[in-house]
């Protein structure tokens, strides 16, 4: 009895299913209509559906369960082209596990003018028919779905939506409407430059005053600014639209290659647009901090020479140590360690006896660069010992 009951609900729901993605494109030019014929085509649509009028399918079976609506559903501008985006749903309307899905419809509304129209009724006709086992149009990667749309017309908005159908194609669940306003682009960046830092980048670019299509550009909104090192997906790091034509991105990581590319940004309808992209720029961040002064040096003669000690240096990337010395009359003084001490000590058993030197130290760091620390306070010792 309840399988019964189950069929009977399916075969009544399914008419209305059927006529809902058969009259998809029927409705024609209703945002230009006047309020009054708007309502008028209502009660008719209305009138029509209450008797079930159009193409009648064939009732479903009583296993047959539709899919849910898709998941995370998108819409996003990349380039000259607004790109739909989904996950293939996973659920039936029940709720339950979805076992089957043969494809998607993808229907598009184009409506006069970039701004949102409340109260106008979309014109949706089929965009696309993407059969997952043969993917003519759009993109199958794994559980995901892409279609690029091209060819888009300028001044205009356009609004989506999907669902997956089963066999026969029996349409699911509709996902959410999506909407986003298509005109000229901004024209694209000149002039980007990177200035490596330590840990940091500085990027300057020339400021963007027209579309691409030559006309001014009167709605810029700003730069949005992308990033990417090696082996990873290009990011962007400014949440919003920078009103600037530079920017100083900290935090880095020194000696890593870091690529960056930058894009114009026109607000048109309430949506962003954004330029082609300029030509990338590649930056390295430097450590230029040397380690800090070495503290507490004390020279002491012994019978082996002279001992030197100081305390060890705080620094994380340090190398090692270097030490030198002058004698009285001297200007400059004269490295004695030529490779690097690893610890806070020296003995220099080839100074002669009988005069009076003076020493320093200093730390070096473990990058590129060899960063030295400032020379530490001298260290006077009269060698007198015999």
């Amino acid at each position: 009895m309840k399988k019964a009951s189950s069929f009977a609900i399916i075969s009544l729901v399914t008419p209305f299913r059927g006529w809902g993605r058969e009259f998809e494109g029927g409705c024609r030019g209703l945002c230009s209509l006047a309020p009054s014929l708007k309502i008028t085509f209502l009660l008719l649509a209305a009138v029509c559906l209450l008797a079930a009028c159009g193409k009648k399918l064939e009732p479903l079976s009583p296993d047959a369960v539709l899919p849910g609506p898709v998941r995370e559903f998108r819409l996003t501008q990349e380039g000259e082209s607004l790109v739909l985006s989904w996950l293939i749903p996973q659920e039936n309307l029940l709720g339950q596990p979805l076992t089957q899905v043969q494809g998607f419809r993808l229907y598009r509304a184009e409506l006069p003018g970039p701004a949102p129209q409340p109260g106008c009724i979309p014109d949706f006709r089929l965009l696309a028919d993407i059969d997952l086992a043969y993917p003519r149009a759009g993109r199958v990667q794994g559980e995901a779905v892409l279609y690029q749309d091209a060819g888009l017309t300028p001044d205009r908005r356009y609004e989506y939506r999907v669902a997956a159908y089963v066999h026969d194609r029996y349409l699911g669940a509709w996902s959410p409407t999506l909407s986003h306003a298509w005109g000229a682009l901004p024209r694209a960046v000149r002039g980007l430059q990177a200035e490596a830092g330590d840990r940091a980048a500085t990027l300057t670019w020339e400021p963007v005053s027209r579309r691409a299509d030559g006309a001014p550009l009167t709605d810029l909104a700003g730069y949005h600014l992308y990033r990417r090192s090696d082996r990873q997906s290009w990011r962007r790091i400014t949440p919003q639209p920078l009103a600037a034509t530079a920017y100083h991105d900290v935090a880095l990581t020194n000696e890593v290659a870091y690529n960056y590319r930058i894009r114009a940004v026109r607000r048109l309808g309430g949506d962003l647009l954004e330029s082609l992209d300029a030509p990338d720029v590649t930056v390295t961040p430097v450590d230029l901090t040397p380690p800090p002064p070495l503290l507490n040096l004390v020279a002491a003669p012994t019978p082996r020479g002279v001992e030197l000690r100081w305390d060890e240096s705080p620094a994380t990337d340090l190398a090692g140590y270097r030490v030198y010395r002058r004698v009285p009359g001297e200007a400059q003084y004269r490295r004695l360690t030529p490779t690097l001490l690893n610890k806070p000590y020296f003995l220099d058993d080839a100074a002669p006896r009988g005069r009076t030197y003076y020493y320093v130290v200093t730390a070096v760091d473990d990058s590129k660069r060899a960063n030295e620390s400032l020379p530490s306070e001298e260290a006077e010792v009269a060698y007198e010992i015999r």
